[in-house]
């Protein structure tokens, strides 16, 4: 893929800082360059695999870290207040534009589009010989172009949108920068054009590849964010490509046809869903895959191909319980509100939450300790890779996608519209935990989100959840999360941390950005960075 890195050099002069002139007029060390690129089916597909990379890129701006610490289901953690400092400023809702997470989101985002442009520009240029190739290959990059702007709307709201590789660093200088109605109805038209031309079924070689109802799944997600945050507090519109618009009825349709499909299910264990050895499962509909096979060593994020995710998570210095643990740095610690959310004998709370404090000899108990760690992607020492730094090889996927969201979605939508169905959605999440005693007889949107939050517990959604039911519920229920257990002896450390509703949740533009383009193209959105 050294063409792909060679072209994005040049607007990452823009977009990931300043480079030098000598920097930029480097000669190619390899044969693979533009110029005899984009030739055939096989660099086609490796240069989509890029698009791709962006998506599941970790580096230190994962979102589901970043949410799950946003939101009422973590703490920062880490060794001290200083450590991870712009997790620590995000938690305490200070975020200030020169916040690295901040800029490494964006840069990840950007670079995302940039591949995703560069291929649908050349993709006229390949001698397609396998029927139905091209299409699949354009509906994959649109729906991963799609996600990387919807990343950049619900962090930063108005952002400039790019669909074509720019003759010079001046043009991307001089980009207007987009309203979030208008990036709406830009992943609108990707995410409409995508859909029909991805397959239903996904062959057992092609795991991790997007399917159709991965894609109407995710369109259900981002549509109630739509409808719950975007609209009352950014004051969009309908939601619609221009041609068609993407309302309850046509989510609920899209998701009866996920349903109906059969390619997805329940698993009937839930601890099998979060199983290292039983990946890609009935259950997930998409994933972000890792690997130990590229023995990543470098720090610097895009080359780690591992879940780097896993140690972030891990205990400090454990000790005991079979020498299972693999040690880690305690960042997104579950807070206690997490764990008093199950119900007593919910058996998702053990698969969910690890309690060091019952399972180890010792470990330390570091900054915002609860004694609970994220056990469904911590980090084990059974899966330590063969080479590379230890901690950037996991071979753990993170499940983007799950059924259970889809059964659950679709409660939430059938709420008011077909009561019956939407229970019968709901109890098939519910009684696959607890059993069949324990079905409900008729539901409430707060019995909804009892069971979606402790279905989806140290998976990134709970942020989402909170702000699409208001920035008053959010923080009402973010600050009940720092009102500590009686006897707390570390109470000093959550000081400070008070959710305030002009950040809206969101990120500051970076300050580079605002630095790097003319006067005037880029400002702050969020009232909380507007200075």
């Amino acid at each position: 893929m050294k063409n792909i890195k060679l072209n994005l050099l040049v607007v990452l002069a823009l977009l990931l800082g300043s480079c030098s002139d000598e920097f930029l007029e480097l000669e190619p060390k390899t044969g693979q360059v533009e110029a005899n690129y984009y030739k055939n089916e096989a660099q086609a597909f490796l240069a989509v695999t890029a698009v791709y990379d962006a998506y599941a890129v970790q580096n230190w701006q994962f979102i589901p870290t970043m949410s799950d610490i946003y939101s009422d289901d973590a703490f920062c953690g880490g060794s001290d207040v200083t450590d991870m400092a712009q997790w620590q400023d995000m938690e305490m809702f200070k975020m200030e534009p020169e916040n690295n997470s901040s800029a490494d989101l964006w840069n990840r985002c950007y670079a995302g589009v940039y591949r995703a442009n560069l291929y649908l520009q050349k993709q006229e240029g390949v001698e397609w010989k396998t029927e139905g190739l091209k299409e699949r290959l354009e509906a994959e990059v649109l729906f991963l172009r799609a996600y990387l702007y919807f990343d950049l709307v619900r962090h930063y709201g108005s952002v400039p949108i790019i669909t074509e590789v720019l003759p010079s660093v001046e043009d991307y200088k001089n980009l207007p920068q987009n309203t979030p109605q208008e990036i709406f109805t830009q992943v609108a038209t990707d995410l409409l054009k995508a859909i029909p031309a991805l397959p239903v079924k996904i062959a057992s070689t092609e795991k991790g590849r997007i399917s159709k109802g991965a894609a109407q799944a995710l369109m259900a997600r981002w549509y109630l964010y739509h409808e719950g945050f975007a609209k009352p507090v950014l004051g969009l519109s309908a939601w619609s490509n221009g041609t068609t618009t993407i309302d309850k009825a046509y989510v609920q349709k899209a998701l009866d046809e996920v349903i109906a499909s059969k390619e997805y299910d329940l698993l009937p264990n839930y601890a099998d869903v979060f199983n290292w050895n039983n990946q890609n499962h009935k259950e997930s509909l998409l994933e972000m895959q890792y690997s130990e096979k590229a023995l990543s060593g470098d720090w610097g994020g895009w080359n780690i191909n591992g879940n780097f995710s896993s140690v972030w998570l891990s205990v400090r210095n454990p000790v005991g319980d079979n020498d299972a643990v693999f040690p880690g740095w305690s960042f997104a610690i579950p807070t206690w509100s997490l764990a008093d959310e199950f119900e007593t004998g919910d058996p998702r709370k053990d698969v969910t939450l690890y309690n060091a404090e019952e399972r180890l000899t010792s470990y330390t108990r570091a900054f915002m300790n609860t004694g609970y760690f994220n056990k469904k992607y911590m980090a084990w020492k059974a899966y330590v890779g063969p080479g590379g730094d230890p901690s950037h090889n996991f071979p753990r996927n993170f499940i983007d996608m799950r059924y259970a969201d889809v059964l659950l979605m679709a409660a939430e939508l059938y709420l008011t519209d077909n009561p019956t169905k939407a229970l019968g959605y709901f109890n098939q999440v519910r009684t696959r935990a607890l059993g069949s005693g324990k079905a409900k007889t008729a539901i409430t949107l707060d019995d909804i989100y009892h069971e979606r939050r402790v279905e989806f517990g140290g998976e990134g959604l709970r942020k989402w959840d909170l702000l699409r039911r208001g920035l008053t519920y959010a923080g009402e229920k973010i600050n009940a999360s720092f009102v500590l257990p009686q006897g707390t002896t570390n109470a000093s450390h959550f000081v400070g941390r008070a959710f305030k509703a002009d950040t809206w949740g969101m990120f500051p533009i970076p300050a580079g950005e605002i630095r790097n383009v003319n006067a005037g193209m880029l400002n702050q959105f969020v009232p909380a960075y507007k200075k």
